[in-house]
Formats: structure tokens, sequence, C-alpha cells
């Protein structure tokens, strides 16, 4: 796939062939985490339409519940018992399934006709309910207007309504397969997305984005967090929860637990887990007693807040594939994983995401270190990965072309730096 974006977070355009493994250097604010954030963005969204769509349906059925509620308690005129019965029966079907809705809406219309609970008006007003309720559960959506609503829903979440570059009115992105444009929106001023076209499927079912393994020190206050996708006219009135971003709490949630299903799944790379525990000397888990992350060394449990941070990165991604979330047609985003690693740690990680984009994961990896860049120069050619592509950000761009030598040019100038003032020494004596 390859991706095309104009005037997007801090890039003014780039443009990226999305391969196995695409590997993103340059210096800080020049765009680097932008390519990983949209992906995330645009992979998020087309795949969770049809539940913001349901989500949407759920809220308008619960509407009409509510306001039939106080109509009927205002219709009726003699609140005796029988009709103190109907209306709590109509509270209680809020918490049913939709379909379950309608067919117990239809035995309190017939209860209420047999037994005579209420007038012909209330009756009337019950029947026309239950008629709204099942056109909003058997409507066609528009396909188009749902999807654009979850962009607009997921990208305000990830980027905090931050979305066009600085100073600019209208912004593009494009996802293309070959000349096939999968997806094309545009970005207008206020940060409102508009969806071109229709929508190719994606292969891709799910994406990950790794930003910093301390995200394992914050349980207590990411498990009580929500993201800008929470968000609904429900709870949007509800003061004192913290919220987070969207990739933030997605990444929380998976490493907590594993997908329904995750028991049928086959084991993803063998011996992946093994690897891990070989390099950190021990595993991560999720302790289920504890609430919280906790790193094991021969058994003995160890708090992950008193663990060393490069033993967190490995302990993430083991709690990721174990929980069946790092597996064929699914993304990983990593931005710079060489944070708070040993530089012999870097090339262990290196050798561990060339095996993963072996087995069918995408990844993106931004990194500013010569260690990680080289580690997977050299592990991928090992490991005859196609395909791999080494971009450099610059000037807020991004050239789809590959520029090793001079991402190694850019990363080695403190190099240069001491050279200099080596010279300047040997000068002075």
């Amino acid at each position: 796939m390859k991706l095309i974006l104009k005037n997007i977070g801090l890039l003014e355009s780039a443009e990226v062939q999305l391969n196995s493994l695409t590997v993103i250097a340059g210096e800080n604010d020049n765009g680097k985490s932008t390519i990983g954030k949209v992906v995330f963005c645009l992979i998020k969204a087309i795949n969770r339409y049809r539940e913001d769509l349901e989500e949407s349906k759920e809220y308008r059925i619960d509407e009409k519940l509510r306001e039939t509620f106080f109509n009927f308690r205002r219709l009726s005129q003699d609140l005796n018992q029988d009709s103190m019965r109907l209306l709590e029966q109509l509270r209680e079907v809020a918490t049913l399934q939709s379909d379950s809705k309608i067919t117990f809406l239809q035995k309190i219309l017939e209860q209420a006709y047999s037994e005579k609970i209420l007038n012909e008006e209330s009756i009337v007003f019950l029947g026309n309910l239950i008629q709204e309720i099942k056109n909003i559960e058997y409507e066609q959506e528009d396909e188009k207007k749902s999807i654009e609503r979850a962009l607009n829903k997921v990208f305000a979440s990830e980027f905090d309504s931050n979305i066009l570059l600085n100073q600019t009115e209208t912004g593009e992105i494009k996802l293309l397969e070959g000349e096939l444009p999968l997806i094309q929106i545009t970005i207008s001023k206020g940060n409102k997305i508009h969806l071109l076209g229709d929508v190719q499927p994606i292969q891709q079912e799910d994406v990950t984005f790794i930003e910093s393994p301390l995200i394992l020190n914050q349980h207590d206050l990411l498990i009580r967090s929500k993201s800008g996708l929470d968000l609904n006219k429900r709870n949007t009135s509800r003061l004192g929860i913290p919220y987070t971003t969207l990739h933030l709490k997605d990444l929380f949630d998976k490493l907590r637990e594993p997908p329904f299903g995750t028991l049928f799944d086959e084991e993803v790379f063998a011996g992946f887990d093994q690897k891990i525990e070989r390099i950190i000397n021990g595993t991560v888990v999720y302790d289920n007693k504890e609430k919280d992350f906790v790193y094991k060394k021969n058994g003995t449990p160890v708090s992950i807040k008193n663990t060393a941070s490069g033993v967190k990165v490995f302990g993430l991604l083991r709690l990721l594939s174990v929980n069946s979330f790092l597996k064929k047609n699914t993304f990983l985003v990593f931005d710079e994983p060489e944070n708070h690693l040993h530089p012999k740690w870097q090339l262990a990680l290196a050798e561990l995401l060339v095996e993963m984009a072996q087995n069918g994961v995408c990844l993106i990896v931004s990194t500013h270190s010569p260690y990680m860049v080289e580690a997977l120069k050299r592990y991928s050619d090992k490991a005859l990965l196609n395909g791999t592509k080494f971009l450099f950000a610059e000037n807020r761009m991004i050239e789809n072309k590959d520029r090793l030598s001079d991402i190694f040019t850019a990363l080695s100038e403190p190099f240069e730096v001491f050279r200099n003032m080596d010279d300047e020494t040997l000068r002075d004596e």
C-alpha cells in the first residue's frame, strides 16, 4: 500500500510505500510519527465503522424509549398499580438488546390492550413507538456517511482536533493499492474530515501503536480512562473521567485482556515467547489478582514499576503476542523503540521486529538511533525480507525512496562533532 499526505500533522507532504517493514528516520519535529498515527487512524476507522453505526442506532432507540416513558406517565390519568407496573417495565426495556426491546414492547402492548391498562390514545402511541424502533433497527444506513463519521471520531481522538499542519486550511490523505484508491479523504478548516468516493476493503484487520513502554506503569490511571472514541451523548456530561489518546487506550486494553476466541488461534511465532524470556531473563504478565502488570524472574513476581524500562519494552511485545494482537494481517507502529534500550538490546529488538515482518505483521518503525537502523538493515538482509524501506524525514517532508546513506549521515553528526573536538584538542597540544 502507498500512503500520500498533504498538510497533515507535522508533515507538509509525504509519500510512503508501506511494505512488510518501513523504517522512518530523521530529526525530531519532522513528522516521523505522523505516518504511523495516520495509518493507525485509517485502519481503526475502517474496521470499526459498523460498530459505530450500531452504537448510533442504539442511542436513537434509547432516546425513543425515554421519550415514551415520560409521555406514558403524562397520559396515564390514573396511576394505579397496573399502570405503575407497566411504566416500570418500560424502564426495563432500555437494558435489553435492540431486537429484544421490540419483542418486549410488543408484549407490553398486548398486555395493556387485553387488561385495559391504558386508554386508546396511549395504546396507539405505544404501537407507533414499536414501528419507529423497527424502522431504526432495520434501516439501511448510508455506508459512506457511517465511515466518514467513524473517521472524524478516530482522527479527533488521536490528533486531539489538530489534524492539519499549523497555519494550513486544507489537507489530504490517500491510501492506494497500486493504482486503486482504497480511501481518499480531505480535511477542511476546523479539522472536519470529508470522504471522497467509496472505501475499498483493507486486508489489515487491526493496528497497534506503541509510543512508550512506560504505559505499563500507568495501570491505575488508564483502567479508568476513556478515549475520545468512547465519548457519546450518554457520557459527555460526566465529569472527573480521565481521557487519553486513542492509541494509548487501545494498547492498554490489548495488554490486559486477549480478544474473545484467542484460545482457538494457532501459535503466532514459534518460540517468540521463549526468545523474549531469554533476553530479559524472565517474563512480564498481567496478574488478575493484583490487577497490575508484574515481572516474574525465577518465579518471583516483581512490581512492573520497579522494573527496568528495557524489560518493559520486551514484556510489552510478549503480552501483545500471547494475546494474539501480533499476527498475520495486522499492523504494528513502533515509535522510537530504541528509547530506554542498551545498544545490545536494540539489536535484539531489531531481530524480533524483522521476525514479526517475516510472519505477516506489517511494521512502521520511526527511529533516530544508528544502532537500530543498522540492525534492521542487517537482519532484513539476512532474512531476505523483500521491500524493506528506509525513509528520511526532513524539512517536514518524506519522499518515497530509500535514503539509507542520508540517514546514516544525519545520525552520525554527533560523532563528527566529537571528531572535531578531538582535532581541536590535538592542535592545542
